[in-house]
């Protein structure tokens, strides 16, 4: 202890030390409610406006890749969707077609068989009558080349 008064001595500390003290604590504790405060308040505001503004860029910038991923998948879904109602449709309607087709095609093979029929009588209808005029023809062509 008798060290530190020979040191206090030799630096000139007297009674005055305590009036110092008081009043540097006293300044101190101003000066940081006046300024160190709001400088502390200046410092951290702009830290938040800056720093924790990228963290949340940031986070939103992830949310964005998350919508849009979805966006995506949903868009993906929707155009299988849509191709599975379009061949759904084009295998119904060449369905219909086709039995349309075969429909129609029974009714023009009745009418080609109905007219076949027809045809096939004529032709044996005027066979006929030509074998019935073929003796008459015949003898007619006779008597020609004899005479």
């Amino acid at each position: 202890m008798d060290k530190f008064l020979d040191i206090f001595v030799k630096l000139g500390v007297d009674q005055s030390i305590f009036y110092q003290f008081a009043i540097f604590t006293v300044i101190f504790f101003l000066l940081k409610t006046v300024f160190f405060s709001k400088l502390l308040f200046v410092l951290q505001t702009r830290e938040n406006k800056t720093t924790k503004l990228e963290d949340l860029a940031s986070s939103k910038f992830k949310e964005a890749e998350k919508l849009s991923q979805k966006f995506d998948e949903q868009i993906q879904a929707t155009s299988e969707q849509a191709h599975q109602n379009l061949s759904q449709l084009k295998n119904q309607t060449l369905k219909e077609i086709m039995e349309k087709q075969k429909s129609e095609e029974k009714e023009i093979l009745t009418a080609f068989e109905q007219e076949k029929n027809t045809v096939i009588k004529e032709i044996e209808n005027q066979r006929d009558a030509v074998l019935a005029k073929a003796e008459d023809l015949s003898k007619t062509l006779v008597e020609k080349l004899i005479n």
